[in-house]
């Protein structure tokens, strides 16, 4: 396990990649679970992903693409990996992307290409068909040219040419769009410094370890998946084995499974995954999953619920899964992605109760090394003192250069001032979240824009949404938000995983359960219900809940629903 070693300063991820590839080449990188299964495994050596990167970087220079603005939407897999490596190795700058497969997906896809300005796009085959198509739904960048496609199977190149396009590490290595960008996106600009500098911020966090083993099912083309897995994987010098998010999200057990393989120690994932390894894996499988070589699980990138947490401990300690190697975390991409993480092994996920609602808030750890965090006044521009909730800001090496074309808002968003301070004064990230500190810690409580304010009370829609939940077994998911009306009313959506025929006849009584719940919990009595089946809340591209969107399309009455069975009570109605 030699290559477990910290690289040295001043190098950039490309570089880093080389160095591995030359000190040691057959060292295990990446091994990809093509069909989810632990069954047919597909190893690659650094000397392997070192390889293939460079027969990228090499088709793109023939191409005459170096330096320019590249596109990757390729399905997660080794391929994928391969290519970010070489389009940063040719000085492109990276711009990820979901895959344009399904309508929102297109959506998504034409408004990132037509605010980036690609000069490729770099896709997997089965896209060719849809190119032309594409090419007509976006404008091109001003000058005439037309984004070129890049089909991997087309194979441009067979032989590297040893050459690397040198690169600073403060030049532009990645735009990543937030998950939740679809009209009206935003770029996030990060450079090689900020990436390299994540890597070292977790690095430091966890330390180094000869022996450790990474997994990840997490889609690569958003911050947590690429830069809290894969960069950090090659730039830790460990092997990670991945997997398609697809493949988990149809069967979780599949990621428990190859944690037990491999004896994986380090993994991650968002609080949802928690609930649906929870839920879905049955006591027959259980029987076979050995997790005692965990010793970091992170929980990130949505709200973390304890509850999700203690399920996930008392469903899995008879298979060797240690609580106390769970590190609940925060990191945005405006922030590379860390922000804060609690130590592993602290024993015990701390949480703290929200003031006025007693509702248990999970602490999210310390700040990275070398980075501030805040919790201010976000009307002041003050910092409030502990345990009072605000705004949270952020300051350090991991924070990006800004939006990509957006000087007024990266202006406002990246450089933030305390009141008070000068123009020489510390410049911070508003990150838009809410939370409060205590001795230390960071406890996140939602969006500042998610708050619902009802007779003057501040109520977190993810507060609202677990007690929805938890009121009926097949209630799996669901979003909170308020709209206009005699004063702010309280609407929910949510999601019923059942038949059409099961949810008319349960729907009286879901509504009963729902305004109960509700009412009980929080003191507040929902306007309004709308019950729809899986894909009724619209949701990001890794699964967190888009509350605004889903919002506009209940005031559009755009939101899915059942189908109203025929005999039925409300068919007759």
């Amino acid at each position: 396990m030699e290559p477990a070693a910290s690289p040295p300063r001043g190098l950039s991820l490309p570089e880093i990649l080389a160095a591995r590839a030359q000190a040691h080449p057959d060292a295990l990188a990446l091994r990809f679970l093509p069909d989810g299964t632990t069954d047919h495994p597909v190893d690659w050596t650094y000397r392997d992903l070192d390889r293939r990167s460079r027969l990228v970087a090499r088709g793109l220079r023939r191409r005459g693409l170096a330096g320019g603005r590249m596109v990757l939407a390729l399905d997660p897999g080794l391929d994928y990996v391969a290519a970010l490596f070489g389009v940063l190795r040719a000085g492109c700058t990276v711009v990820p992307a979901f895959p344009p497969s399904g309508r929102r997906a297109v959506a998504r896809f034409v408004s990132v290409l037509a605010d980036c300005a690609p000069q490729a796009a770099l896709a997997d085959g089965r896209f060719a068909s849809k190119a032309a198509e594409l090419a007509g739904a976006y404008p091109n960048d001003g000058n005439g040219e037309s984004v070129q496609w890049i089909f991997p199977d087309e194979r441009p190149c067979r032989r590297d040419d040893g050459t690397d396009t040198s690169v600073r590490l403060a030049d532009p290595a990645l735009i990543q769009y937030s998950s939740g960008s679809t009209g009206d996106p935003k770029g996030i600009v990060l450079t090689h410094e900020n990436l390299v500098g994540n890597c070292r911020a977790l690095e430091a966090h966890i330390g180094m370890e000869p022996d450790r083993v990474g997994c990840s099912w997490l889609p690569p083309y958003h911050d947590m998946g690429l830069m809290g897995t894969i960069m950090l994987a090659v730039h830790g010098g460990w092997p990670l084995v991945m997997m398609a998010p697809g493949h988990f999200v149809q069967d979780p057990h599949r990621w428990l499974k190859a944690l037990t393989e491999y004896r994986v120690t380090i993994t991650v994932g968002p609080n949802f995954a928690f609930d649906l390894c929870t839920s879905s894996i049955s006591d027959a499988d259980l029987a076979g999953l050995d997790l005692s070589s965990l010793r970091q699980v992170f929980c990130g990138s949505e709200p973390i619920s304890a509850a999700t947490l203690e399920r996930f401990r008392e469903r899995f300690a008879g298979c060797g899964y240690d609580a106390a190697s769970v590190i609940p975390c925060y990191g945005l991409a405006e922030a590379t992605l860390f922000v804060t993480g609690s130590a592993a092994t602290s024993g015990a996920v701390r949480t703290e109760p929200l003031d006025g609602t007693g509702t248990p808030v999970v602490g999210c750890g310390i700040a990275a090394v070398g980075h501030e965090v805040l919790v201010v006044d976000p009307g002041a521009l003050t910092v409030l003192p502990e345990g009072r909730v605000g705004e949270i800001w952020v300051a350090g090496p991991n924070v990006a250069a800004g939006y990509w074309r957006r000087p007024d808002l990266s202006a406002e968003t990246f450089g933030a001032r305390l009141s008070g301070a000068t123009e020489a004064g510390r410049k911070y990230l508003r990150t838009g979240d809410l939370g409060f500190v205590r001795d230390g810690e960071l406890f996140v409580t939602g969006r500042l824009k998610d708050l619902i304010v009802v007779d003057g009370r501040n109520l977190y829609p993810q507060d609202l949404e677990a007690s929805v939940e938890r009121c009926h077994g097949e209630l799996r998911r669901s979003a909170v938000f308020s709209v206009p009306g005699e004063g702010e009313q309280v609407v929910v959506v949510a999601e019923f995983w059942g038949r059409s025929r099961e949810f008319a006849t349960a729907e009286r009584t879901l509504r009963a359960e729902v305004t109960a719940a509700i009412t009980g919990d929080h003191g507040v009595r929902p306007a309004e219900m709308h019950f729809g089946p899986p894909g009724t809340v619209l949701t990001t591209t890794s699964g967190k809940v888009r509350r605004r969107a889903t919002r506009a399309a209940f005031l559009e009455g755009t939101l899915k629903r059942f189908a109203v069975p025929y005999g039925s009570t409300a068919a007759a109605r």
